[in-house]
């Protein structure tokens, strides 16, 4: 329970939120966190998992936008999640507002009474999510985010773009059907080609392949802001793609206890998602793909780095394409 006192609520023990954790992407990481605090313990790679996370890829169609790695974004897939938790937020737009500011902190306070932290987008200034943990006299929010992991903060509420408020609990759909419903919409993520302005799957792939090989599209020395934009996309895109594939194969293996006859496939399944994680992952271990602030005239990202990405990523495809090949057979016959 957060503390009581009228001037400062505060929900105690809330882990610390960071990067490299193995909980990349943060809505998924702040959510766990909610929920634990409802008293529903949920592993990181279950929650990727029924949401879709785990088997989505998008790319914004203008370029490589770290936007499209977030879960609201594009392809939203927070239905998903808050179906298969028994679980219903209401997302407030704040875009700063202050009549939406304080009616959003006030209902937020009421959460935090009740020991339910609520989700933030752009808490810090910056586009990840965050739990708020805490309120003072219901009007300054305290949070925790990916970008300060050693501590909480007050939030820029200016800076919020959105906040997840839990309204209403019950049951979560039984484990076996959460399974069957992530199959498909695993499968419906892959072979989709376009959600809104954002490549989707397989023509995500494609898309992000031609654009790599595409000496247009190159900058070397990322030397002005659009370059080092795309190129902070590239290498989120990346990481976020590692983690989900990780999850997927986690998922998958976990999945196995409640579908004993499916077994076979399911560890297959496993292993092509790690096969695609460990193809990729040498591209981050020897710094090939890098963030924008480790490129520059004397560490250039070539055309030959990024061909190697496109050839990596190229391989990963023809995994993707076999493990909806299994997919298939799991929907059909465990469904």
């Amino acid at each position: 329970m957060p503390g009581t006192d009228i001037d400062h609520l505060l929900i105690p023990g809330v882990p610390p939120l960071k990067f490299g954790a193995g909980e990349e992407n943060t809505f998924i990481g702040s959510f766990r966190r909610v929920l634990a605090c409802m008293g529903r313990q949920t592993s990181y790679a279950w929650l990727m998992g029924i949401s879709g996370a785990a088997f989505r890829l998008q790319i914004h169609c203008n370029g490589w936008h770290a936007v499209a790695t977030d879960l609201i974004s594009g392809c939203d897939l927070t239905a998903n999640l808050y179906k298969a938790c028994g679980v219903s937020c209401d997302r407030l737009w704040m875009c700063g507002n202050r009549l939406k500011m304080a009616g959003a902190n006030a209902r937020i306070a009421a959460n935090i009474r009740s020991g339910i932290p609520s989700l933030g987008l752009g808490m810090d200034g910056r586009s990840w999510h965050g739990v708020v943990i805490g309120a003072s006299s219901g009007t300054c929010l305290t949070a925790l985010d990916y970008s300060i992991p050693s501590s909480s903060h007050e939030v820029l509420e200016k800076l919020v773009w959105c906040y997840h408020v839990v309204h209403s609990q019950g049951a979560p759909l039984p484990p076996a059907s959460q399974v069957c419903h992530t199959f498909s919409i695993a499968r419906t993520l892959m072979t989709t080609n376009r959600v809104h302005s954002f490549h989707l799957g397989l023509d995500a792939y494609d898309y992000w392949c031609a654009t790599l090989t595409n000496p247009d599209h190159h900058d070397a020395q990322g030397s002005d802001w659009r370059a080092r934009e795309r190129n902070d996309g590239n290498y989120w895109l990346l990481v976020t793609l590692i983690d989900a594939r990780k999850s997927a194969a986690t998922f998958c293996r976990d999945a196995v206890a409640l579908m004993p006859d499916m077994a076979r496939d399911l560890r297959a399944l496993a292993s092509l998602y790690d096969a695609i994680a460990d193809t990729l992952q040498p591209l981050l271990d020897k710094r090939t793909v890098r963030p924008a602030r480790q490129i520059s005239r004397s560490w250039p990202w070539t055309m030959h780095d990024r061909r190697k990405q496109a050839l990596f990523l190229s391989t990963c495809k023809g995994l993707e394409q076999e493990a909806l090949e299994v997919m298939d057979m799991i929907k059909w016959q465990a469904c």
